[in-house]
């Protein structure tokens, strides 16, 4: 009897596990596979987030080629494409704050890329629920094997 109750306890365990892994965060290749880039369009960043839910913890992979940078600035800077003392200077994944919501800006500040469209605005939210829009591979990957985790202990706890 005392095995059976381990048997079950270990059950448990495995299923907190995989529930912990379906809240995992998620990273956003910003733009897709356009990266991080002059845009077609001014509108072409507040287009891709829309349809996204970001969360807090969440990460944005920003990946280019080419003259660009990236800064995480205030609302302010965001609308006036005002250039910040600090940028990252090459590609960069920037995780979204873990404690605090709400509006974050991104801009490229080489030259006139930001008027031209390069800065992203996104909404942080505190509910890791449900997720909306595209996640990267490997977060999509991650959960595939604490899914596929989950069936094969199962199984093997019933053996």
């Amino acid at each position: 009897m005392g095995r059976n109750n381990y048997k079950g306890l270990i059950g448990w365990l495995i299923v907190v596990v995989c529930l912990a892994e379906g809240v995992a965060a998620v990273t956003y290749e910003v733009g897709d596979s356009t990266g991080w880039t002059i845009p077609s369009s001014n509108s072409f960043y507040s287009d891709w987030a829309r349809n996204k839910t970001f969360h807090v913890g969440d990460q944005l992979s920003f990946n280019w080629s080419g003259s660009h940078n990236v800064a995480n600035v205030s609302e302010t800077e965001y609308e006036n494409c005002a250039k910040p003392i600090s940028v990252s200077a090459s590609p960069v994944a920037i995780k979204l704050p873990s404690t605090s919501t709400g509006k974050q800006y991104f801009i490229c500040t080489v030259d006139t890329h930001c008027e031209r469209g390069q800065k992203l605005a996104v909404n942080v939210s505190n509910s890791n629920s449900s997720t909306s829009g595209s996640a990267s591979p490997s977060s999509a990957s991650s959960m595939a094997t604490g899914a596929l985790f989950a069936v094969i202990s199962t199984i093997v706890m019933y053996i």
